[in-house]
C-alpha cells in the first residue's frame, strides 16, 4: 500500500487536471503533460494513472489500484460519480477545492501554534537558570544534569504526551461506538468543536450536491456522503434518518428528527424540496458553512496564542513559587 499524499499536492494535481479537462484537453494528454508539470511527489502516480487510462481503464478504477499513493475513499467515489455523469472536470475541481481548504486549515493551525511553542521553550529554559547558576556557585546540588532533566526532559515528555493524546483521539474516532461518543464530546469543546463540525458539514453538503448533480437519487447521495465524510455524528444521524425517509417522510423532516443538523440547514433543505430548487439551496448551504468554519478557524487561531500565553504564565508562576519557597522559608526561620 502506498503512502497517503499530502493535501497540498492533491489540491494542485486535481486543479491542474480539472482545469485542463475543462479547457477541452483529452484526459490522456492531460495526464501525459502532468507527468512533467504536476507536483513532483505525485509524478510516479500520474505516470501510473496515465498508463491505465491509456489502456481504457476509467480514472477512478486506476486511482483505486494505484500502488504509489493511497487515495481516500472520498476521492475514488467522487471521481466515479463525476465520470458516470460526464462531468469529470467538475469533480476534479471540487476535490481540488476540498484539499486546498484542508491544507489551508492545517497551515493556519500550525502557524498559530509556532510562536506560543517557542515562548514555552524559552520559559522552560529560563525558569531553571537561577537554580543552575546557584548550583554552579556552590549553593545547592543543582547541576547541568538536573537542568537538562528539568528542561529538555520536560519538553520531551510534553511532546510525547501531546502526540499520545492525538493518537488516542484518532484511534478512538476510528473505533466503532466509541467514535460517536468522542465526536459528540469534541463538538462541545469551545471553538475547536465548532470548526470541526462546520467543516464536516460543509464537505457533507458539497458531496450530496455533487452526487445529485450527477444524477444520483437523494438516498444514495445521503448514504455515501454520510459514510465517507469523517464525522461519526453525521453517519449516525443518517442511520436514524434512513428509516424515516423510507417511510415516505420528507428528507428535511427526517434530518430534523435526528437532532444533529442545524435548524438553518433544515429550513434551507425544506425550501429546496418545496420549490424544486434543492441544488441552489445546497450551493448556498455549502458556501455558508464553508465561510463559517473559516471564520471559526480564524477565531481559534487568534485565541490559541492567548491560551498558550496563559499556560506559560501559570508555568512561570509555579516555577517562581518553587524557587522562592525555600528563600521565604529560610527568611521566616531567621525572623523567628
Amino acid at each position: 500500500m502506498g503512502m497517503k499524499p499530502s493535501s497540498k499536492d492533491l489540491a494542485v494535481l486535481y486543479y491542474q487536471l480539472g482545469t485542463m479537462l475543462q479547457a477541452g484537453v483529452p484526459i490522456r494528454n492531460a495526464l501525459r503533460s502532468l507527468q512533467e508539470t504536476g507536483p513532483r511527489p505525485l509524478r510516479k502516480t500520474v505516470a501510473f494513472l496515465g498508463e491505465r487510462v491509456q489502456e481504457g481503464e476509467p480514472l477512478h478504477q486506476a486511482v483505486a489500484q494505484c500502488p504509489h499513493c493511497r487515495f481516500a475513499r472520498l476521492d475514488q467515489h467522487t471521481l466515479a460519480v463525476s465520470e458516470q455523469s460526464g462531468a469529470l472536470d467538475v469533480g476534479l475541481l471540487s476535490l481540488g477545492n476540498y484539499y486546498e481548504n484542508l491544507a489551508r486549515a492545517r497551515r493556519k493551525m500550525i502557524s498559530a501554534s509556532m510562536f506560543p511553542a517557542l515562548i514555552l521553550m524559552v520559559a522552560v529554559f529560563v525558569s531553571h537558570l537561577p537554580a543552575l547558576v546557584a548550583g554552579a556557585m556552590g549553593q545547592g546540588n543543582y547541576g547541568l544534569s538536573e537542568y537538562l532533566r528539568d528542561t529538555v526532559g520536560f519538553l520531551i515528555l510534553l511532546a510525547v504526551a501531546i502526540c499520545a493524546m492525538g493518537w488516542l483521539i484518532r484511534t478512538a474516532l476510528k473505533t466503532p461506538k466509541l467514535d460517536l461518543v468522542i465526536d459528540r464530546f469534541i463538538r462541545h469543546v469551545p471553538l475547536f468543536g465548532r470548526v470541526r463540525f462546520d467543516y464536516a458539514l460543509s464537505q457533507w453538503i458539497s458531496s450530496v450536491r455533487l452526487m445529485l448533480k450527477a444524477g444520483f437519487g437523494v438516498v444514495p447521495a445521503l448514504e455515501f456522503s454520510s459514510k465517507t465524510i469523517n464525522s461519526p455524528q453525521i453517519a449516525h444521524a443518517y442511520d436514524i434518518a434512513r428509516p424515516l425517509i423510507d417511510s415516505q417522510l420528507e428528507v428535511s423532516r427526517a434530518l430534523q428528527a435526528t437532532g444533529v443538523f442545524p435548524e438553518q440547514l433544515i429550513q434551507f433543505w425544506a425550501t429546496g424540496e418545496q420549490s424544486g430548487r434543492l441544488d441552489d439551496m445546497l450551493d448556498r448551504l455549502a458556501q455558508h458553512y464553508e465561510e463559517r468554519w473559516r471564520q471559526s478557524l480564524d477565531l481559534l487561531s487568534s485565541w490559541l496564542p492567548r491560551i498558550a500565553y496563559g499556560l506559560v504564565c501559570v508555568y512561570m508562576i509555579f516555577q517562581m513559587a518553587n524557587l522562592l519557597g525555600p528563600l521565604i522559608g529560610a527568611y521566616s526561620e531567621a525572623l523567628q
